[in-house]
């Protein structure tokens, strides 16, 4: 729409030459009727002369100008122009040398005045110039004998042609301002035009990517349905997978910790028999904690992990998780420090606060050859810090981004060397 707007506005918007040649255009076709009206009252005899034939033929002459003028302007607009400007010149050159009239000297303004308007400004001076010649040179019998007269007509000529340029002065520079408004104001419309363009496009893509989103959207609703419905499955079965381990787990422990007790309840048994067994109540054992520790994770990370809050004391906490290590570290020949505050106690899950201890007490003992393992707590603000050091090889910084996630260790030798699973400092945090 805009397009074709302004393909209609400029096409009916003329720039300044065309515009002052359409007002020159009209003039002339003001002068016509105006001379044949002349002609006809001359004619007519509605206007006196000392001898009638000289405004009959006068008249004529005006009359046959028009119809010059009129019929010339097939050849061109300056054709007519300038046959119209040439038989004004002559019908007044009749009435001086003629007619006798003197009076009509001061006529000569017309022709000139209506070639600097209707023409140009150069043409009108040119016709300004040759009147003055006339009026300068020519025999008092055909320019007429009154010299006075004679001034006044010059200062009539060139004061109509002077007020000629005066008033087409600011014309042009209006018709010139006018062409640069509209210039300015069809850029806008184009710009305006493209921008709309732009904008619909725009829009458009708008559009088209709210829809991408919203299909997006419920894709990724669907993913994160079918997502959760997958991990409270997979939870659901290592709930249930856990706890159908654990019953045939537990009867092989207590069964070989009843022979390797109590080997004598049960007849003579050989002595690479009973070693045997010690592997089969290590590996049970080790295969019990690995079903408890992924029951345990599965159990938080579904939030099912029950706590219950006691007054305890936690130096008897760090105190309990020693003890269950201590076996570990006398067959290593390891020390073990503890620096609790006897006084220090806390509102806390104690089966869980020990658990998490026991936990880096275990790793601490098992990755430390030489030297031992030191436990300190102390108190920062409302809270209490537990740290335990050891003297062991420690943990590359590449590595420690890897502490707490689920079955991850530091590389794979350490599971081939100390054991573990990767589970007790992520279920421990």
């Amino acid at each position: 729409m805009l397009a074709a707007e302004a393909a209609q506005f400029h096409s009916s918007q003329p720039d300044p030459a065309t515009a002052l040649r359409q007002l020159q255009r009209e003039t002339v076709w003001v002068v016509w009727p105006i001379l044949a009206m002349v002609g006809v009252l001359l004619i007519c005899g509605l206007v006196r002369f000392a001898d009638p034939l000289h405004g009959v033929v006068i008249g004529l002459l005006l009359y046959l100008v028009v119809l010059a003028s009129w019929g010339l302007r097939r050849l061109g607009y300056l054709a007519s122009t300038w046959a119209l400007v040439l038989g004004l010149i002559a019908a007044d050159l009749m009435l001086l040398g003629w007619a006798g009239i003197d009076a009509a000297v001061s006529l000569l303004a017309l022709p000139a005045g209506l070639a600097a308007l209707s023409i140009s400004m150069p043409a009108g001076v040119l016709v300004a110039t040759a009147c003055t010649a006339f009026l300068l040179f020519a025999p008092p019998a055909i320019a007429g004998g009154d010299q006075a007269l004679r001034i006044t007509s010059l200062i009539t000529l060139w004061g109509t042609v002077g007020l000629t340029w005066m008033m087409l002065r600011p014309l042009l520079t209006t018709l010139e301002w006018s062409w640069s408004s509209y210039e300015q104001s069809r850029s806008l419309l184009e710009r305006a035009r493209d921008t709309q363009v732009q904008l619909k496009q725009t829009l458009e893509d708008l559009a088209d990517a709210n829809l991408q989103l919203t299909r997006l959207n419920q894709l990724a609703q669907s993913l994160r349905r079918a997502a959760e419905e997958a991990r409270q499955a997979k939870d659901q079965f290592v709930a249930n997978v856990s706890h159908e381990l654990r019953t045939p787990l537990n009867m092989i422990v207590g069964y070989t910790e009843m022979i390797m007790h109590a080997p004598k309840a049960y007849g003579k048994i050989p002595g690479p028999l009973l070693a045997d067994l010690g592997v089969i109540m290590r590996n049970s054992q080790h295969l019990s904690a690995l079903v408890d520790d992924v029951l345990e994770l599965s159990q938080v990370d579904a939030g099912r992990m029950a706590l219950t809050r006691e007054q305890a004391s936690l130096g008897e906490i760090v105190q309990a998780a020693a003890d269950a290590v201590q076996p570990l570290f006398r067959a290593k020949g390891l020390y073990l420090d503890i620096d609790v505050p006897g006084e220090a106690t806390l509102v806390c899950d104690s089966t869980r606060i020990r658990e998490v201890i026991l936990n880096l007490l275990s790793n601490a003992g098992r990755f430390t050859e030489q030297g031992g393992v030191r436990v300190r707590a102390w108190q920062e603000g409302g809270d209490m810090v537990v740290a335990v050091a050891d003297t062991g090889p420690g943990i590359a910084a590449g590595d420690r981004d890897k502490l707490f996630r689920p079955f991850q260790q530091a590389d794979g030798t350490v599971r081939e060397r100390y054991g573990g699973s990767g589970l007790g400092l992520y279920i421990s945090r």
